[in-house]
């Protein structure tokens, strides 16, 4: 996956995000359902997201200090095995963009998740509550970062890493904890930190992968 790549995913990440909000993430949550979490297919599709989450670096006390040690371990990486350093300093530039401006992003519009709209009534109303916090999706956000990373550093492996992201996005979709136009900002979001991460990078150094 090149520079290219990213960017035209991000374009298109954004396109659905338009749609999604315009046409398609209320009649979705409804055809979910509030419910859906309770299903077996939800109690499934939970559970495989949670085992993620144990070895994917979700559950760190908090996404600074996440990044923060990516970046560093990369900086200390960086004249010892310079490629390490690289990856390193490009997945934590990325997620650091990706889920800290996503949770900012979170405050400013105010979304409702789809069982909290379905709940209240509001689900064609879900922007601007003060409680809000759905849009853009912080877990999507973490994955995308991630993935994208991997995608760009080693695209002999982007396949399970996309298709890893791919089934958090089921995930999160399909139990109604997020709306799709919650996901696809944040995949769009990650592809743009990514491709700017790495043009910036590549200025500094151009290691052969």
């Amino acid at each position: 996956m090149t520079i290219r790549h990213l960017l035209l995913v991000a374009a298109a990440a954004a396109l659905v995000t338009a749609l999604g909000i315009l046409v398609i993430d209320a009649p979705l949550a409804r055809a979910i359902g509030a419910h859906a979490a309770d299903t077996a297919t939800g109690r499934a599709l939970s559970a495989i997201v949670d085992a993620i989450d144990h070895v994917s670096g979700m559950l760190w006390p908090s996404k600074e200090q996440l990044a923060s040690a990516l970046v560093l371990a990369g900086c200390a990486l960086w004249w010892w095995r310079r490629r390490v350093g690289h990856g390193l300093v490009l997945a934590g530039i990325t997620h650091a963009i990706s889920r800290t401006f996503g949770g900012e992003l979170k405050l400013v519009f105010g979304r409702l998740r789809p069982t909290e709209a379905l709940a209240r009534g509001h689900l064609d109303d879900s922007f601007g509550w003060d409680d809000g916090i759905s849009f853009p999706s912080g877990h999507v956000a973490h994955y995308a970062a991630l993935a994208f990373t991997i995608a760009y550093l080693f695209p002999r492996v982007r396949v399970p890493a996309l298709a890893v992201l791919g089934v958090v996005i089921v995930a999160r979709v399909g139990v109604d904890a997020h709306f799709l136009s919650d996901a696809s900002a944040s995949v769009a979001l990650a592809a743009l930190a990514c491709s700017g991460a790495a043009a910036v990078l590549a200025r500094i150094t151009r290691p052969r992968w």
